[in-house]
């Protein structure tokens, strides 16, 4: 039934009836949440036979659980940190933001947070398998009955440190909650771009975790509804990886005399394989792996690598263009430079 109607909304050729069926899909779902029939949604969203059925099938679903039709609710958001840490021994960071009355004064001094409005943000950070396990049919319910800000989520959600030794990319969740009157303008600013707060929410975040031997970066991303950050969060975690890993493997070739090349390709198993190497240099390449998410396009994250090897004076990028198997000889398979030579890029 719920694939149904978002196939419906998709081939709907008037918009008349394409928010006839919007309609149809929100009243089903708001019944399955309301008996928290968790299992059905999870099992349409898995049967969903192309991208554009699960995208208006999420939507709809986030529409669903986060926004009720009128009344006093609760918004529960995400700000997203992403954290790139090195250090040359094993170390242990901070699980949480001490000064939580300084976290939330600089989204109020910023305008992130409306003047007056009830909002809250809380200074444990979560880790990503503790967040995703907040249930749509949860955030249904807290949206709804949560009668103030300041108590936050009515959940356990232990807060996680990190360890880690060498290069790492990490992320992490500070979780909020703001009331909104019926008809009132939102407490919170959610989604756009990072704003003037950004930089100095970075500084306070890096001496919040600072910790001795560490090279600290931390990367907030804008507040967003809890749900659409848990997408988001892990596209920008990769992005920030791919970032990474690009520009080590690069200055490592540079550094030794050799031009870098990069090659994509995607694999039967959902993945998508970078590389970076050098031709006839057979030992020093590196690669990178992006598993594919349901949300992820993958021309968009093509066009994402390709800005980035612009950035870095990489004019060399090929892309392998049919879709490869996952292994070669049990090994999973990566193209370099040597493996996939010039002339056989798809342009």
């Amino acid at each position: 039934m719920l694939i149904h109607h978002a196939e419906a909304i998709a081939k709907a050729v008037t918009e008349d009836d394409r928010e006839l069926w919007r309609d149809n899909l929100r009243a089903s779902l708001l019944e399955l949440l309301e008996r928290d029939e968790l299992l059905s949604l999870s099992v349409a969203l898995a049967m969903v036979t192309s991208q554009q059925t699960y995208q208006i099938l999420w939507d709809a679903l986030r529409d669903a659980a986060e926004r009720p039709g009128s009344g006093r609710h609760a918004v529960i958001f995400a700000v997203p940190v992403v954290l790139v840490i090195g250090s040359k021994n094993k170390v242990t960071l901070p699980d949480r933001i001490g000064d939580v009355d300084r976290l939330n004064a600089i989204f109020r001094e910023h305008g992130v947070f409306a003047p007056g409005a009830e909002v809250f943000l809380s200074g444990k950070l979560l880790h990503p398998d503790s967040v995703v396990g907040i249930s749509s049919s949860q955030i249904y319910r807290y949206t709804r009955q949560l009668a103030d800000a300041a108590s936050g989520l009515p959940l356990a959600l232990p807060a996680a440190a990190i360890t880690a030794k060498d290069e790492g990319v990490f992320l992490r969740y500070l979780i909020g909650v703001a009331m909104r009157d019926d008809g009132a303008e939102p407490p919170v600013k959610l989604g756009g771009s990072v704003g003037a707060w950004g930089v100095p929410l970075m500084k306070f975040l890096g001496e919040e975790l600072k910790t001795d031997g560490v090279t600290l970066f931390p990367i907030p991303r804008v507040p967003m509804p809890l749900m659409q950050a848990i997408v988001a969060a892990n596209q920008a975690r990769l992005e920030v990886a791919l970032q990474v890993f690009a520009s080590t493997q690069i200055r490592k070739l540079r550094d030794q005399g050799e031009e870098p090349v990069a090659v994509v390709s995607a694999h039967d198993n959902g993945e998508l394989h970078f590389t970076i190497s050098a031709a006839g240099n057979a030992k020093d390449w590196g690669g990178f792996v992006w598993p594919l998410a349901a949300q992820d396009v993958v021309g968009q994250i093509e066009t994402t690598f390709r800005i980035l090897m612009l950035e870095c004076q990489v004019n060399d990028v090929r892309v392998v263009p049919q879709v490869q198997p996952e292994q070669q000889d049990g090994i999973p398979l990566f193209f370099t430079a040597d493996d996939w030579p010039a002339q056989r890029t798809l342009q």
